[in-house]
């Protein structure tokens, strides 16, 4: 009696408070779900962390359930076992709804992600080659003379065979993977399509900038649609 007299108060406490009653287990609920939540709202989300404290909201509760059923079971009826067992299903399918939320939502993110990349990617593309084709324009051969045809023609022959050999060093490839990657998404037309490869002078190559910075555009737009 003397040795209880002398022990701190909140032994007594701690004595007298179920193990899996509201005031033990909701903190760690609450905790739980507000860091699982944190998660979510991350950039990038953090699934894993979600899916962790999903998991122990739902064993908390799934705990909760079971003492309920221990403590008082033996005096439950009809009713009470039916509210027991439907809360036991809720608590398995609010598990599994919630973790496939939360995957379409990584997975979502990730598509968000990819879009933007590639519209980020394709644009400043598109910017390159304006560049290019700029800078091109400006030491272009005069245009052909009467007195020098021949020569001058020979001579802006050689120079759009120059351009056509430069932008396939600088651009082609990466035009044709941003034009492959579009087409994945839906995005293309005719134009597009019939000069991405190889396109063969300067008009074909500004068709080419123009269309990837207007794809680049609609990407944007699908992402503003899927906020």
């Amino acid at each position: 009696m003397k040795a209880a007299l002398l022990a701190p108060p909140f032994l007594f406490v701690v004595t007298r408070t179920r193990p899996f009653a509201w005031r033990v287990l909701l903190p760690g609920i609450l905790f739980a779900g507000s860091l699982g939540i944190l998660g979510g709202h991350m950039r990038p989300p953090a699934p894993g962390i979600q899916e962790r404290c999903l998991t122990v909201v739902a064993v908390l509760l799934a705990i909760k359930l079971f003492a309920w059923v221990a403590e008082r079971g033996h005096t439950f009826g009809r009713e009470e076992r039916l509210a027991a067992f439907v809360s036991f299903i809720a608590i398995g399918m609010f598990w599994v709804g919630m973790r496939q939320a939360i995957a379409e939502a990584a997975f979502d993110y990730v598509v968000f992600e990819q879009r933007a990349e590639l519209a980020q990617t394709s644009r400043m593309l598109a910017y390159q080659i304006d560049g290019f084709l700029q800078g091109r324009r400006r030491i272009e051969p005069p245009p052909p003379k009467a007195a020098t045809w021949d020569a001058d023609e020979a001579a802006f022959g050689l120079f759009e065979t120059e351009t056509v050999e430069l932008y396939e060093r600088q651009f082609g490839g990466r035009v044709r993977v941003s034009h492959d990657l579009m087409s994945l998404r839906g995005l293309g037309d005719r134009e597009f399509d019939r000069f991405y490869r190889r396109p063969a002078n300067e008009f074909q190559m500004r068709i080419v900038a123009e269309r990837l910075a207007f794809f680049a555009g609609k990407l944007d737009e699908q992402n503003s649609m899927a906020r």
